[in-house]
């Protein structure tokens, strides 16, 4: 069976590269697909990366699998304003460690479940909820 992670996973400007699934986890390593970003200070389009670190960040589940996604967080040099830019993804918010879909999934589920339900069945810890 083949399944094409890209399309499954929808989510704008990334492609999967690879994944593992352990257990009843998948794990998906993304590349991003833009180049360049704009520095929000001067406009300038950067090029230039100044370093990438990947990031395990949660997402909703696929097929009764709960789903990680190592996202590479990529920081830009601006040389005319000579700054340092860290790059924004509109699935999710800086320094978050879920997908702002997953949070809007789980904040739904709050409405109508407890939150000591919803910590045990996605495996987070109470203040999480």
């Amino acid at each position: 069976m083949w399944i094409n992670f890209d399309q499954l996973l929808d989510l704008p400007n990334v492609t999967v590269v690879n994944y593992q699934k352990i257990e009843q986890t998948i794990f998906l390593k993304l590349a991003l697909l833009n180049e360049t970003i704009e520095c929000p200070n001067c406009h300038e389009t950067l090029y230039r990366i100044n370093q990438t670190e990947y990031n395990l960040v949660r997402d909703l589940s696929i097929l009764g699998n709960r789903v990680y996604l190592e996202v590479p967080r990529r920081q830009f040099h601006c040389q005319k304003c000579q700054k340092y830019i860290s790059e924004r993804l509109s699935f999710m918010r800086l320094r978050q460690h879920h997908t702002i879909r997953y949070e809007s999934m789980i904040y739904e589920r709050v409405k109508n479940s407890s939150s000591e339900e919803i910590s045990r069945e996605e495996g987070l810890g109470w203040e999480e909820v």
